[in-house]
């Protein structure tokens, strides 16, 4: 069924300039929407802009989203950004523009939001029964008459794909005593037709930061907040606030950002000019969306596998399209007696009909043997997460480049890679080969360990996962010692005595590009060993050994880190 769906499917031609996809997160009951990190690079980077590529934006003229500009993602180097941008679409695609018409500077990152569509998501256009002087007064049932109201804006070219208007000038919002309003900061006019994308937080979603003497230094002032602190990876929006509750007031006239102090383990705002300093009072509108739960196991039956397919059933997954999801085959999930072979090349698929993600068997051939189990990962969308598109300008051979500042130039980044046959449900790439991961200064990439040719616009789900209480992320070695047959026995303390743990894994061909090098053409899966009572993983073509020195890129979460839900309908 699965095959015969695929082949009938209308395969989108999308023309891509950019090499790195946006993360595809699931908007969860605690999240408003779908946020991801964009990355300008010199593939998709032409003059004053950057193109995006997201599923909830490609072809959609109408798309409403919203942009900050992140210095350091992840807490790695450091891009500035001293320029007003605003958003436009053409040729299909939203781009990220610098008002000012300057050059967008590769490295440049960027926090993206995509709310959910509701009555609070809308475009504010500036008109001459709206504007006056530096302000253009909004009027809506959501806003009006509440002073403690938090509005997340951008600007935004060309509603719709139409003609545009510049706007060249570092906004804000305010409150004047019965209405919102959004207004230029060095108070020069806004003009007519101007228009700017416009998120009302639902109540209790954001909050309101004030710049202290106490937590401003220079140009910067430190946020703390739970879900921002020790947090790199998070994804901070915010919107310039001159009088929260409709008190007082404090000019930023300055374009701004966000970036993540590893100093004081807080994510600042901060002026993009750094000779200029950060008021006293100032006030940012921020969002950021909590963590959500991560992992299960699911195990296919009867009731849930057709042919090549078997379906997902969690809260985590169902009808959101944009999750981002990673899989690793488990031969015995709990330290169960009896395991069930795969011995196939798997992938995620998004079923459009029955809005639900599905593990598959790339060869489309080999159904999902009944009781095989598979180890689910969705993260929690943050800058680690992305979605790798190859294409033409990434691609040679049987490999795609990949270009992220948290991967770029660090040879002893762990990556995790499953392949995604069609993120936001729409076209579909197959890649029926076994994947890998190399690093190749000062970019690592993506291989079919096999040699054959990747395909032009095969995706790739990756995260870069970063350690924290309860998981663990490190590379493990096939050695004499600790591989037998088909098997490498991992040795950790988070995954020894522990049947429950989750485990995901890649194989990486030269791990801190280093040498012996192994490829590894197999189909592989985790298993635990009531013997030993630890984790190992193994090649599911019993004929086949583990060679030595093949090494896998592993991420380990504990049973008390996990969500289970172990309905499988």
């Amino acid at each position: 069924m699965f095959t015969k769906i695929l082949r009938m499917a209308l395969v989108l031609s999308i023309l891509l300039a950019g090499n790195v996809m946006a993360a595809q997160a699931a908007p969860l009951s605690s999240s408003p929407g779908t946020q991801f990190l964009h990355v300008a690079t010199t593939i998709n980077t032409s003059g004053n802009a950057t193109m995006l590529d997201h599923p909830l934006l490609n072809n959609q003229p109408n798309a409403i989203f919203f942009v900050t500009h992140n210095w350091n993602p992840g807490g790695v180097g450091g891009t500035y950004h001293e320029h007003n941008f605003g958003v436009y679409y053409v040729a299909n695609r939203w781009r990220i523009f610098n008002q000012d018409l300057s050059t967008m500077q590769p490295g440049a990152t960027f926090n993206i939001f995509i709310p959910t569509p509701g009555a609070n998501v809308f475009v504010q256009k500036a008109t001459a029964d709206n504007i006056s002087g530096n302000t253009t007064l909004i009027d809506h049932p959501q806003a009006n008459n509440d002073p403690n109201a938090i509005l997340l804006v951008t600007q935004n070219w060309n509603p719709e794909g139409g003609l545009g208007i510049y706007n060249n000038h570092p906004i804000g919002v305010y409150y004047t005593g019965s209405n919102w309003a959004i207004f230029n900061q060095d108070l020069t006019a806004i003009p007519e037709n101007a228009s700017f994308n416009v998120f009302i937080l639902p109540e209790g979603t954001g909050f309101v930061h004030r710049a202290t003497a106490g937590n401003t230094i220079l140009n910067r002032t430190h946020l703390d907040h739970p879900l921002t602190n020790q947090a790199p990876n998070a994804l901070v929006f915010i919107t310039p606030n001159w009088n929260p509750g409709g008190g007082g007031g404090t000019y930023a006239s300055f374009p701004v950002g966000v970036y993540y102090s590893t100093s004081q383990n807080q994510i600042a705002v901060y002026n993009e000019n750094f000779l200029g300093t950060m008021p006293t009072s100032a006030a940012f509108n921020v969002l950021v969306l909590p963590p959500t739960p991560r992992a299960f196991v699911h195990t296919a039956n009867e009731s849930n596998s057709t042919e090549n397919v078997t379906r997902l059933s969690s809260a985590l997954l169902n009808g959101y399209p944009n999750a981002v999801l990673f899989a690793t085959q488990n031969w015995n999930p709990y330290g169960r007696a009896l395991g069930v072979y795969n011995n196939n090349q798997i992938g995620a698929w998004y079923n459009n009909t029955n809005q639900s993600w599905n593990i598959f068997n790339q060869n489309t051939l080999d159904d999902i043997p009944n009781s095989a189990a598979f180890n689910i990962l969705v993260p929690h969308p943050d800058a680690t997460v992305f979605v790798h598109r190859a294409i033409t300008d990434n691609t040679f051979g049987h490999i795609t480049q990949i270009d992220h500042p948290l991967t770029n130039n660090n040879p002893e980044a762990i990556l995790l890679v499953t392949h995604n046959y069609n993120p936001g449900g729409t076209g579909g790439t197959y890649n029926n080969h076994p994947l890998g991961v190399y690093y190749d200064a000062p970019y690592w990439h993506i291989f079919n360990q096999d040699l054959a040719a990747m395909p032009e616009n095969a995706l790739f789900n990756v995260i870069v996962p970063q350690p924290r209480a309860g998981e663990d992320v490190f590379v493990h070695k096939a050695t004499p010692g600790n591989t037998i047959g088909n098997n490498t026995t991992i040795d950790h303390p988070l995954a020894n005595n522990n049947p429950n743990a989750i485990l995901i894994a890649t194989p990486n061909y030269n791990p801190g590009d280093t040498c012996p090098c192994v490829y590894l053409d197999m189909a592989y899966g985790v298993y635990y060993q009531t013997s030993t009572q630890k984790w190992a993983i193994f090649n599911q073509n019993l004929l086949g050994g583990m060679p030595t020195n093949a090494a896998f890129n592993v991420y380990v979460l504990t049973s008390q880190m996990v969500y289970l839900p172990m309905i499988n309908r």
